[in-house]
């Protein structure tokens, strides 16, 4: 195809237009010539820019394998825990937590503000004998139970709750993450989180369980205006 850039010579050449003219013939021409050479060097410089990115992207996953078999042999892991409530919108908040170390993170579902204030409650003996189904129709109120934390900043109940999660759940997190880097050599299976389940009340139940005060389930309480007994809990299975 022809360069619609170009001018058409009339006649055998350009003698015959003045010399200002011929001059700026020359110059146009030049013009083109740069034109064509730099949009040569921007394809070529493309071309290395896509392979430089392809390599980059490599480089980074290396780094990613790297940290993974050389952060087991110091004594300091440091993931990064980034607690945060949310669903309040919704009308049902929540609390979670993502975990971050070299790169990639992975969210852990802790409960809603209910579930998490009654396990901290539980763990540290504000409330009586655990029993799920009892734990809304007690009378008494936990410390944590009684604060009502929003999602704003400087939220005095917010702040007590997240240092309190933080030093709980992080700390197990922290071993867990620690137990499979040792064995696996790298944190994949904790990053599946189809296979490699977390969460946050389940942590905070074990750890009551490790402590002085830990009551198995009591009864079930009966239901009131003559209702029938409710099935009796015993760990996690139901007897009747």
């Amino acid at each position: 195809m022809e360069d619609k850039w170009r001018i058409n010579k009339i006649g055998d050449d350009f003698n015959f237009i003045p010399k200002k003219e011929r001059d700026e013939k020359l110059e146009y021409e030049r013009l083109l010539n740069k034109i064509s050479n730099r949009e040569k060097k921007i394809e070529s410089d493309l071309v290395k820019i896509g392979k430089l990115k392809k390599e980059l992207r490599k480089m980074k996953g290396d780094r990613i394998k790297g940290l993974n078999k050389m952060v087991k042999y110091h004594k300091k892991f440091l993931p990064t825990f980034s607690i945060f409530l949310g669903g309040e919108d919704d009308g049902s908040p929540q609390w979670g937590v993502w975990v971050s170390i070299g790169g990639k993170r992975r969210y852990v579902y802790l409960g809603t503000v209910n579930e998490v204030s009654y396990h901290l409650d539980l763990l540290e003996n504000n409330v009586p004998h655990y029993n799920k189904n009892n734990r809304y129709e007690d009378d008494i109120d936990g410390y944590y139970g009684s604060l009502n934390p929003k999602n704003y900043e400087g939220d005095e109940h917010k702040e007590i709750i997240t240092s309190k999660i933080e030093s709980y759940v992080g700390d197990v997190v922290k071993k867990k993450m620690l137990s499979i880097l040792k064995k696996d050599g790298n944190l994949d299976r904790f990053y599946d989180t189809k296979k490699y389940k977390l969460k946050g009340t389940d942590i905070l139940f074990d750890l009551y369980k490790k402590t002085p005060h830990y009551t198995p389930p009591q009864k079930e309480r009966e239901k009131k205006k003559g209702g029938t007994l409710r099935p009796l809990n015993v760990g996690k299975k139901k007897q009747w």
